[in-house]
């Protein structure tokens, strides 16, 4: 029995309204009603990132644009040209059907692989915690079962974030899955007041210059364009050609070599996995309890994301010319290296490519300086192929960051005062365990009991977290009043330096040790913060 479902027509995209209103839409709804609408709003933070990439591809297929001036006309129209999109939309109609006989949407059948549970789509068998997806038993899996839309949704965020893991087949007999192109580090947007200028302001020009390192070529489009997407013979990085195959006999390589994407285009659809639905009727609605998932690709790693911030990579204090990029972290808040995300001079840093493209926007010619152009940092966090957190965060980017390059200087010099003041804190803290520890005794404490005991006054973690919204005060005064935000920043740093101090000597009880501790503590804090701050 044959089943269908549209994703130009059929809506699937969980969105928030300007009024607050919460609705499904489908493609061609998501960018007729883009300046009608707020953001979008799946049930992951890693889900509701992967539309974004998908309706850019559209985008940028249809509209360019090749410079500044083609952007600047689209950003005054102030909604899409919908009668260009439908153009598209009739063109690739059928490519669009998430359950088509011959070519289903952004996917691909290898008959040698056996089926799985649909909810292990995004993170292998294995590595995926209840927190993650809700199964507590095995035997539950043949429960789980998506509406296509849901599916969609899955099919589309395991497209930019699998995990990579075992082969299908084991790798004793071939290739193990990577990782996808999001499925590591920290993804970078720029958000606006809306859907429409959140897409247009990730629009970054579309040129033969490219966005990835390598201009793009005429065979640069979207998967679903490609005839043969997942069996195309493609270049490697060493430059030798390499087909992958689709027939039935188990590859005989153990690692698929690495490969460059034709362009922008195809590195936004880009999949590192063949993968297919497989749908069923369940009384008398369609349903996708199972997926057939096999290697394909492998991303070059010689590719620069445009989407994650980088840093060059040195050895003995050397410039190598690799690049790592940024994670989340649970010990460090992402605002502390916001100044590595700024454009400037200083070439140790490769901000995301969105970052740039506003600046040059921002250069262009006059514009509203009050105008709330935000980034929005996705991701999640792994450790040996498991998901530890996803994450989604907004940061603010005043206009004037983008003009003059100087700013990151400043910035960087307050964050690192910053960590200057909190090393002060963490000695202050160190020398108020020792006492509480020591009462009186001969001898220092033992140094793993005092780091325990440290950790569990939670007070350096408590400066932090309260100085995150004094951060961002500092980021909008600064754009007004350098000097003024500059001695602002350094008394709130004073100030919650010994906030945090005092938290800690509450905690550490009444006995003549603390008090003395405490005393000690203080004094030490003092003396610290008026090295580092004067």
């Amino acid at each position: 029995m044959s089943h269908s479902f549209n994703l130009i027509d059929q809506p699937w995209i969980p969105c928030i309204t300007d009024e607050g209103k919460f609705v499904e839409v489908s493609l061609r709804g998501l960018l007729a009603r883009a300046h009608e609408l707020r953001e979008i709003s799946c049930e992951t933070p890693i889900m509701s990132a992967s539309i974004l990439p998908l309706a850019l591809a559209i985008l940028h297929r249809v509209f360019g644009p090749e410079d500044y001036d083609e952007w600047g006309m689209l950003w005054q129209a102030g909604k899409f040209d919908m009668n260009r999109l439908e153009d598209y939309f009739e063109e690739w109609h059928d490519r669009f059907d998430l359950f088509h006989p011959e070519r289903p949407f952004y996917q691909a059948f290898d008959n040698r692989v056996e089926s799985k549970s649909i909810i292990h789509i995004v993170h292998p068998m294995g590595n995926t915690g209840t927190l993650f997806n809700h199964i507590t038993d095995v035997t539950d899996n043949a429960l789980v079962k998506l509406s296509p839309a849901e599916a969609a949704r899955h099919l589309i965020a395991a497209r930019y974030f699998k995990i990579g893991g075992p082969g299908p087949w084991g790798t004793r007999y071939g290739p193990s899955f990577t990782d996808s192109i999001f499925s590591r580090g920290v993804i970078f947007w720029a958000c606006g007041a809306n859907l429409f200028e959140t897409l247009l302001l990730n629009l970054v020009e579309y040129s033969d210059e490219g966005t990835i390192p390598q201009k793009r070529t005429d065979e640069d489009t979207p998967a679903w364009e490609m005839e043969h997407f997942y069996a195309r013979r493609i270049i490697t990085r060493d430059h030798q050609d390499y087909l992958t195959d689709q027939t039935d006999q188990r590859p005989n390589i153990k690692k698929i070599p690495e490969t460059l994407p034709f362009g922008y285009l195809d590195y936004l659809t880009w999949s590192n996995n063949r993968i297919q639905l497989i749908p069923e009727m369940d009384g008398e609605s369609v349903v996708v309890r199972k997926y057939a998932a096999a290697p394909a690709f492998n991303l070059s790693s010689d590719v620069i994301c445009p989407q994650k911030r980088h840093e060059e990579k040195k050895e003995k204090g050397e410039r190598t010319g690799e690049y790592r990029f940024l994670y989340f972290r649970k010990d460090k808040a992402l605002w502390r290296s916001y100044y590595t995300l700024l454009p400037k001079s200083n070439e140790g840093y490769r901000p995301p490519a969105v970052v740039q493209w506003l600046s040059n926007l921002a250069q262009e010619g006059p514009s509203d300086d009050d105008y709330p152009i935000r980034l929005i940092a996705t991701g999640m966090l792994t450790n040996q192929g498991k998901p530890i957190f996803y994450r989604r965060e907004v940061m603010p980017l005043p206009l004037e960051l983008l003009r003059e390059t100087d700013y990151a200087a400043s910035i960087e010099n307050a964050l690192g005062v910053a960590e200057d003041v909190a090393g002060r804190l963490r000695n202050a803290l160190n020398t108020l365990a020792e006492h509480v520890l020591q009462r009186g005794a001969e001898g220092k404490p033992d140094s793993n009991v005092r780091k325990k005991l440290v950790t569990q006054w939670n007070a350096l973690g408590r400066f932090w977290i309260e100085l995150e919204p004094r951060f961002w005060e500092f980021i909008q005064m600064l754009v007004k009043d350098r000097n003024q935000a500059l001695e602002q920043w350094q008394d709130d740093l004073k100030r919650l330096a010994l906030e945090s101090l005092a938290h800690a000597i509450s905690l550490a009880g009444e006995t003549p040790w603390a008090w003395k501790g405490g005393i000690a503590a203080q004094r030490q804090l003092q003396a610290g913060m008026k090295k580092v701050l004067s």
